[in-house]
């Protein structure tokens, strides 16, 4: 029978460490941000850190897994009432509103390309399906009710938008006073037109 207590325990301590490592990517920013230096945040050895995330990229990838579930949690808890332009347009607003932690996704996401065997390569993929798939399910959904013209290629309109978000990201880490929020709106509607 396993050790529910022990479980419970690594549980927490993966929680704290993944805390730490948020509390220094926001004040030190994501260069500032080893291993060593989020270990010190968590009050844990760097090899007690490495026990529970192996490597940096590991980390890494379970923050932004954490803050994508949360997202997909509150998008699907709102029965579709979420309009997915508007969603990754505010998503682009909290980011900017969080510049040290802002970057984590770009960073993985280039490793990832780059690197198939990168710890996040195959989550990655995995993320951009769903996207697609959601952003493109609504897109037919209003279409079918009319507020949508038919004449409008879902599936390229799911991509676009995804580019978009991701190009205006890589834009704002040289020049933050881009609003990336306003930017992703406007491609939406063009999109949508």
């Amino acid at each position: 029978m396993p050790d529910v207590g022990r479980y419970a325990k690594g549980e927490a301590k993966r929680a704290e460490i993944k805390d730490a490592a948020l509390a220094v990517l926001e004040r030190d920013g994501e260069a500032g941000a080893s291993m060593r230096v989020i270990a010190k945040e968590a009050g844990i050895s760097l090899a007690g850190l490495m026990h529970y995330f192996p490597t940096r990229d590991l980390l890494l990838t379970e923050l932004q897994r954490d803050g994508d579930a949360k997202f997909e949690a509150r998008y699907r808890s709102s029965d579709g009432d979420i309009d997915p332009g508007e969603a990754l347009a505010q998503a682009m607003v909290d980011k900017a509103s969080k510049p040290g932690s802002g970057t984590v996704y770009l960073s993985l996401a280039a490793a990832a390309a780059v690197d198939p065997s990168h710890p996040a390569a195959q989550y990655l993929r995995g993320r951009y399906e769903w996207m697609r798939g959601v952003i493109a399910d609504h897109v037919k959904q209003r279409q079918a009710a009319g507020t949508v013209p038919s004449h409008v290629d879902a599936e390229f309109a799911a991509a676009g938008l995804i580019s978009a978000a991701d190009g205006i990201q890589i834009q704002w880490m040289s020049d933050p006073s881009i609003d990336m929020g306003a930017h992703v709106r406007r491609v939406w509607e063009r999109l949508l037109a």
